[in-house]
């Protein structure tokens, strides 16, 4: 089976000369005078990665048809037609997921988030790997386009995952559709900040690149090439892997980074396909219970 490795750098931007900075309080006068140790780690809560688009299998199937049955005297196009249909543009087999964080501070203060940094691998037991990558700013509400910052996936330390780790990606392979911070909202480029001693949940939206994605999954339909030949439909299974590290902007203090994963998990094409709503609720593969605020913070993965 040939595999397609996804590596991806979702960055919800730099805030720094951002409005949202000038709201981060003082931190000179902190208890002992150590600004930097006083500010903690948020906590990171990775609460699932649920597919919430795709095309049907009939639509697929009618996609692949036409180069995997190799029927006698070129008849692939027309039976395949008979069968499944007329053949769909690729830009018509749109798949898009959903990437669930709880997003816990323990710390005084409020603390806007930075950047996101994702690595995904798509069929990761393959041996034959694809990497792509997607590094998007997010700004303060009232502020769009205040500027890309080139560092804004980076990390000085060697422990934590950074955008240069995954050089080889390929481009437009992921691509974001925004955060939103509750279930129903839609998707949008506004930062948003972690309230003092308080707890928000996040959810980032990518959707694949038709091409690079459909060349991947070629592969589970050349193994049902016989199934097609007869109309019947196989069936099709994404299996990933996720992990990366998330950044918290801590003003003249620099960034907070906080990994995640990596988790694993396989994604189910349903029969008749998926249409995003516009904030898609996922049910988390994890329901932590919810903690008081100044309480501890969940685990980092």
């Amino acid at each position: 089976m040939q595999a397609s490795r996804l590596l991806l750098g979702l960055s919800v931007g730099s805030l720094a000369g951002c409005a949202m900075l000038d709201n981060l309080p003082n931190l000179s006068n902190v208890p002992g005078g150590n600004a930097a140790a006083a500010l903690k780690p948020p906590g990171i809560t990775y609460q699932g990665a649920a597919l919430v688009q795709s095309p049907s299998h009939k639509m697929l199937a009618a996609y692949y048809c036409p180069e995997v049955a190799n029927l006698p005297l070129g008849s692939s196009a027309a039976v395949c037609r008979g069968f499944f249909g007329p053949r769909p543009a690729p830009e018509q087999l749109t798949f898009a997921f959903d990437l669930r964080f709880r997003i816990s501070n323990p710390n005084k203060v409020p603390v806007p988030l930075a950047s996101i940094l994702t690595a995904a691998t798509v069929f990761p037991a393959a041996t034959h790997q694809a990497l792509g990558a997607v590094c998007t700013q997010l700004c303060p509400e009232g502020q769009p386009g205040c500027g890309a910052d080139p560092n804004a996936c980076q990390a000085s330390s060697r422990d934590i995952r950074s955008l240069s780790d995954f050089a080889g990606a390929a481009a437009n392979f992921l691509v974001s559709q925004g955060l939103a911070m509750a279930a129903g909202q839609k998707p949008t480029f506004v930062a948003p900040r972690v309230s003092a001693a308080a707890e928000l949940d996040v959810s980032v939206r990518f959707s694949f690149g038709p091409q690079q994605l459909l060349g991947v999954l070629k592969q589970l339909a050349v193994q049902s090439a016989d199934q097609l030949k007869v109309g019947n439909m196989p069936t099709f299974q994404i299996p990933f892997k996720l992990e990366g590290t998330v950044f918290f902007d801590a003003g003249s203090l620099g960034r907070i980074p906080v990994g995640f994963g990596p988790v694993a998990g396989t994604w189910q094409v349903p029969t008749g396909g998926l249409i995003p709503s516009a904030g898609a609720a996922v049910a988390p593969a994890v329901a932590p219970a919810r903690r008081p605020a100044g309480g501890a913070a969940p685990p980092a993965l």
